[in-house]
């Protein structure tokens, strides 16, 4: 929609990040490997772990000559409702310069012999720059930048990820040029009841920035930054064809925020039945507010995919986010009923 008009908002919230962050999952769980399911994956620079760090600018660089090979994530849950998923977000790539399609599946298998595959057009949303290959079951970025699909929440045959990435021409081909990967998030869509109230409030800060006055009184600024840094190929969540676009007139400087009220939220929307609870429809599996996000994101720690629609397909409705203070706090206004503020500052 753009002009920042706030509807419904949505969160994508990372469950690899968040696996990492709190010791279930360490660096052995995530493999990358060429189609052989042998051979390491070259990377001319970075590494595996830089790929899930939900810092985009921070991309790695993939030789163009491993041809066809799979990144693989294993959740090492057992109950399907753990590993439940309904996004995969590729943040900082250049896929279209690199002629890549992308193969996205879940199987409870490791070597995937019956995967649910996603990518599959009918099995997900094009959310942002996924479009349909003329391979079955492969997404075929049309631009660099940014890639968002989503797809109804993923139940059973899902302990295992795999992304498979190969030439659009041949699996047997190289990629026609280095292929670079700023961040992977995957994991569940949190959608708030409704949306905000009035009075929202959105800043954009020039922060990083001191003034100083000589003696003579005339003031000199000094910046420590104007906003994030450019991605590999393009502005920050721009789409682009060009092989580098960093133009400066296509980047928004400063740091966007937003604050906002829900009023009227249900208790059973907002808390979990048993915060204490062995059973995963109670507490982790729960769709509230306070299990599916503010646990899930572990209060400030962790950054998040976020959008202002939940329903957008533009860009510029989206970013990564921070919550802006470190407490969850509502306030109970009627019967079973609470009110709740967000505020969250951009982040990278």
């Amino acid at each position: 929609m753009g002009y920042n008009r706030v509807a419904t908002p949505r969160a994508f919230v990372d469950l690899i990040s968040y696996n990492l962050a709190h010791g279930w999952s360490a660096l052995a769980n995530i493999t990358a490997l060429q189609d052989d399911d042998s051979t390491a994956v070259t990377f001319d620079s970075g590494s595996i772990i830089e790929m899930f760090d939900m810092k985009p600018s921070n991309h790695v660089v993939i030789d163009a000559n491993n041809q066809k090979f799979y990144i693989q994530y294993d959740t090492e849950f057992n109950t399907d409702s753990l590993a439940e998923s309904s996004f995969l977000a590729i943040l900082n790539h250049n896929l279209d310069d690199a002629n890549a399609v992308i193969t996205v599946q879940t199987d409870d298998d490791s070597s995937f012999g019956s995967p649910n595959t996603i990518s599959t057009t009918g099995n997900h949303t094009k959310v942002i720059n996924a479009a349909a290959d003329a391979g079955a079951g492969d997404i075929d970025p049309a631009y660099n930048g940014w890639t968002l699909i989503t797809w109804p929440t993923q139940t059973s045959n899902n302990r295992y990820l795999r992304i498979t990435l190969s030439d659009d021409d041949s699996a047997t081909d190289d990629f026609s040029t280095d292929i670079k990967i700023g961040s992977i998030l995957y994991g569940e869509i949190v959608d708030w009841p409704h949306a905000p109230q009035q009075g929202i409030s959105t800043t954009i800060d020039y922060d990083g920035t001191t003034l100083q006055q000589s003696v003579g009184g005339s003031t000199y600024a000094n910046s420590t930054h104007f906003g994030q840094s450019n991605w590999s190929t393009t502005a920050p969540w721009n789409l682009n064809a060009s092989a580098s676009s960093h133009y400066s007139f296509q980047r928004r400087y400063g740091r966007m925020s937003h604050s906002m009220i829900f009023s009227h939220l249900a208790d059973t929307d907002l808390f979990p039945p048993d915060q204490y609870s062995g059973t995963t429809s109670n507490w982790f599996d729960s769709d509230t507010l306070h299990a599916s996000f503010y646990q899930k994101i572990l209060g400030q720690h962790l950054p998040f995919l976020f959008s202002i629609d939940g329903t957008s397909t533009t860009k510029a409705d989206y970013g990564l986010f921070r919550l802006a203070n470190s407490g969850f706090t509502s306030t109970q206004v009627a019967h079973r009923v609470w009110d709740v503020a967000l505020d969250i500052t951009e982040t990278w």
